[in-house]
């Protein structure tokens, strides 16, 4: 595998004032790490990425004409949602799977992780957020998540699409009514992670600012494959269509 992108940016096409971003698009490693000590099945599995996210991330740019930021490496070389001091920054185990390269990792290490991929990610991040200040009045920010409807390590999520919010409940509450009403997912707030708890991408960027923002956790079945992807993206445009235009 060639080395991987910090990033993917994805220009607009369109005048509508709207950002997508998706923290956790791919599962790549440089090709030195030997995929981190994991067979490549694991790298596969979502504990390597956020399976179908970067695809409909993709997909709803496109719908939109909207610009779009893709971090091209997977959490597991560096986690771009956590603090730059959080313990799973760089996991030593996820969901019950120890990462062997991840173990014990000096501080040269870490740095050339943080220097080569997760700050130029977050850099970029930054710039596109200040040309969708200057671009827009009032841009709606969106973020693209998914999570596996069975964790090996907890209970079975009894969910489709989850709102994570931390300072607009109302906002949250709207946008669930208005994804139900295109269609009939099991729609809830705050699962199944709390934005109360963590969001790191959103916080440090989109809250500080002041923007109106969405978050989305989307169950990784929904959009695993192309046609999946495809329908989530025609649903969720339909219904967030209309917070981009006020």
């Amino acid at each position: 595998m060639r080395k991987p992108r910090p990033y993917i940016y994805i220009p607009p096409t369109s005048s509508l004032p709207v950002f997508i971003f998706c923290d956790h698009a791919s599962n790549a490693v440089p090709a030195s790490y030997n995929n981190l000590g994991l067979e490549p099945a694991d790298l596969n599995r979502h504990i390597g990425w956020d399976i179908g996210a970067g695809n409909l991330t993709q997909l709803m740019c496109k719908d939109f004409g909207a610009a779009g930021l893709l971090a091209g490496f997977s959490r597991l070389l560096i986690d771009p949602n956590r603090h730059p001091g959080d313990d799973a920054l760089i996991p030593a185990l996820s969901d019950t799977t120890s990462i062997p390269a991840n173990q014990h990792i000096s501080a040269e290490e870490r740095r050339a992780r943080m220097d080569g991929y997760y700050t130029p990610y977050h850099n970029a991040l930054a710039t596109v957020l200040d040309d969708a200040q200057e671009r827009f009045i009032d841009p709606l920010i969106i973020s693209i998540h998914s999570f596996t409807p069975k964790p090996t390590q907890g209970e079975r999520r009894e969910l489709d699409i989850g709102i994570l919010w931390k300072v607009d409940k109302d906002g949250a509450q709207e946008t669930r009514r208005a994804i139900e009403n295109v269609h009939p997912y099991t729609v809830q707030l705050n699962v199944p992670y709390s934005a109360l708890r963590l969001n790191h991408s959103m916080d440090q960027h989109v809250i500080a600012r002041g923007l109106r923002h969405i978050t989305l956790e989307i169950r990784q079945d929904l959009i695993d494959n192309s046609p999946g992807a495809a329908k989530m993206a025609r649903r969720l445009g339909k219904a967030l269509r209309p917070f981009i235009e006020r």
